[in-house]
């Protein structure tokens, strides 16, 4: 095994495998173009330094000593979507953690009884969850309102027509990049060691594990919206002078919540051209220039003189 190192001495880490098959699972060829796995990770690898940057001068501004889920969930604060999303997110992590702790059995049981103990103690202060947090800047409770998540629809949605004729083989590869992600394991304080290192390999902030799982969630989503422009790129590309529904041609599906949010797949089309270097720059050139157009995931209500603008939120 070659392990490979960065100017400053630290071994190098990367997430390519991960994203390869994330790419996969939002609807890219089986096997994505590898110069575009590579942009998409160093895309995903610069919005989150400078999102912990931008984090840890909330931290300092509030007098914390670590950068903690409160400081990365300030930064996403006026997208409620987004906001929904993660606060799902803690719950499905709650059912995991729930179903780790009751598999480990009787060895658990002094720890188990540890934890019941510290809540009844009025010293020890609560971990602020997630939605704590939410719930702290949704001061009008805008979260809860929302019924419907259109983004995990249109998404289901194109994995659903993906794989309508696929093999069983083919099935449970596409599962297995579904399944990818930044976080290399589940369970009470696991799988973020990796992604640590990518992101803070000097350990020159101090990142708290709640942080870490809200960067795992937002560089999840980066790489879903990058793929999710490609595809809105690729419809605006079959668009013909004078016939407004020319992009809607040859049996694709559209959303019929919102044109805006179509999706560029046909029924059990699994073998997709992979997505291009030339076509996440223009997905890049789009959303950093919002105001070409008001079209879906390219219209974004946000002041242009900001220095810094995320692709996840």
């Amino acid at each position: 095994m070659v392990n490979y190192f960065n100017m400053d001495g630290t071994e190098s880490t990367n997430f390519q495998k991960e994203i390869s098959g994330m790419m996969h699972g939002f609807g890219d060829n089986p096997n994505p173009n590898a110069a575009t796995v590579v942009l998409v990770e160093n895309i995903v690898q610069q919005q989150l330094k400078f999102m912990i940057q931008e984090a840890n001068q909330n931290c300092i501004a509030r007098g914390g000593r670590a950068i903690t889920n409160y400081d990365i969930i300030f930064l996403m604060r006026k997208n409620i979507k987004k906001l929904k999303r993660l606060h799902d997110y803690q719950l499905k992590l709650d059912q995991i953690d729930k179903k780790c702790i009751l598999n480990i059995g009787t060895s658990a049981e002094s720890m188990i009884t540890g934890l019941m103990e510290d809540e009844k103690d009025p010293t020890i202060r609560k971990r602020r969850t997630h939605i704590d947090c939410i719930k702290e800047f949704d001061e009008y409770d805008e979260v809860s309102q929302i019924k419907f998540d259109s983004i995990d629809y249109t998404r289901k949605v194109r994995a659903a027509k993906i794989t309508e004729s696929m093999t069983f083989e083919k099935y449970e590869a596409y599962h297995k990049a579904r399944c990818a992600s930044f976080r290399s394991g589940y369970g009470i304080g696991k799988g973020f060691v990796k992604l640590e290192r990518w992101l803070n390999p000097v350990k020159e902030f101090k990142i708290t594990q709640a942080a870490l799982e809200v960067l795992c969630f937002v560089a999840y989503e980066t790489v879903a919206e990058i793929v999710d422009g490609v595809f809105l790129v690729r419809q605006d590309a079959k668009k013909k002078s004078g016939d407004p529904f020319s992009k809607f041609e040859g049996g694709h599906f559209c959303n019929p919540v919102s044109l805006n949010n179509a999706v560029y797949i046909k029924s059990g089309y699994e073998g997709v051209p992979a997505i291009t270097v030339a076509e996440v720059r223009e997905v890049l050139r789009r959303y950093y220039t919002p105001r070409v157009g008001m079209n879906g995931l390219f219209y974004r209500n946000m002041s242009l003189d900001l220095p810094i603008r995320y692709l996840a939120f």
